[in-house]
């Protein structure tokens, strides 16, 4: 029968949060005090009204700042495994992201491959371009729960050495090339925890892709012997089975086109049809209206994503 105990998992793309005077990307691009006090409290508000009690974020190179700001709303524990580039001086690329619990966190790594599989089919030199966080977090009246964070390759073409010829189709197939190769190993990663030790998993972030996509549809597609295995399904399709009666919110728009970039994907402990399941999910939430309805008082300083949040409910 239903408990009590609720978990909110949360996921929530910060868009360059970086503390003046370091700059992201440019030396241009730099807070003024006010847009940072006003990118800070508008960050906060918006975490704050998800209701969290697990949230993984992305695009920060100011970890400490993020850090704090958590804590204060009562995510005592913390971790990430990364820090953000420095380009020059006060300059930074290539953003982080982390994973933040209102309950203790026991262990945590980075998301890695076993070099031997990878040897094996003659691959050599994978990287991803942002560091996924794994984290074990003990949930009273639950027990483990695992967590994965990432933020895959975005869509931008990739650039060529200076004053080399380019093309813009090969770009983009690099790019996409690394975002497929990046949901591979996440996946692979997460398999192997998952069939060494069973529980509850979850898998946050932004995807930079749809996941009905072929690229990134690696995350979730199918395999013939899944009984044994880790089962990743979007909770989206979980808590609406009845796809054709929803109309999905988009996590991010691009001129007046919305697409669903942030996702929050579970293992078969939170599907009802799992022999076992463990929890049912009671609500999906999009924070969008920064999005689809500003008021440039309030949300001058907000992210360029909605951010997702999805509450499942245990039972014994």
């Amino acid at each position: 029968m239903p408990t009590n105990k609720k978990l909110t998992f949360a996921t929530a793309n910060l868009y360059n949060f970086i503390e003046p005077p370091g700059a992201f990307y440019d030396f241009e691009n730099i807070y003024t005090a006010q847009e940072w006090e006003n990118k800070c409290h508008w960050t906060m508000e918006s975490i704050k009204a998800l209701d969290a009690d697990i949230i993984a974020v992305q695009e920060v190179f100011s970890i400490d700042c993020v850090r704090d700001m958590l804590f204060k709303l009562g995510f005592n524990h913390f971790v990430s495994v990364d820090k953000a580039h420095v380009e020059s001086e006060y300059i930074y690329s290539h953003p982080v992201v982390a994973l933040a619990s209102k309950y203790p966190i026991t262990h945590y790594h980075a998301v890695t491959v076993p070099r031997s599989l990878l040897e094996g089919y003659g691959i050599q030199d994978l990287a991803f371009s942002r560091q996924p966080v794994c984290a074990v977090i003990d949930v009273p009246s639950i027990g483990e729960v695992a967590v994965y964070v990432c933020h895959l390759k975005s869509q931008r073409e990739t650039q060529a050495k200076p004053d080399a010829k380019t093309h813009a189709v090969l770009g983009q197939w690099l790019s996409s090339q690394q975002r497929g190769w990046e949901a591979l190993m996440i996946r692979i990663a997460m398999e192997l925890a998952y069939s060494k030790k069973p529980m509850p998993t979850v898998l946050m972030g932004d995807l930079n892709q749809s996941i009905n996509s072929e690229v990134v549809g690696l995350l979730t597609k199918p395999t013939e012997h899944e009984s044994h295995h880790l089962i990743l399904r979007d909770s989206w399709d979980i808590i609406n089975p009845d796809l054709s009666s929803a109309a999905r919110p988009a996590t991010h728009y691009h001129f007046s086109t919305g697409k669903v970039l942030d996702y929050v994907l579970l293992s078969q402990e939170f599907q009802t049809s799992s022999y076992c399941s463990m929890a049912d999910l009671i609500q999906y939430r999009t924070l969008d209206s920064h999005l689809i309805s500003p008021c440039f008082e309030k949300d001058n300083q907000a992210s360029d994503h909605a951010f997702v949040s999805v509450t499942a409910q245990f039972v014994l």
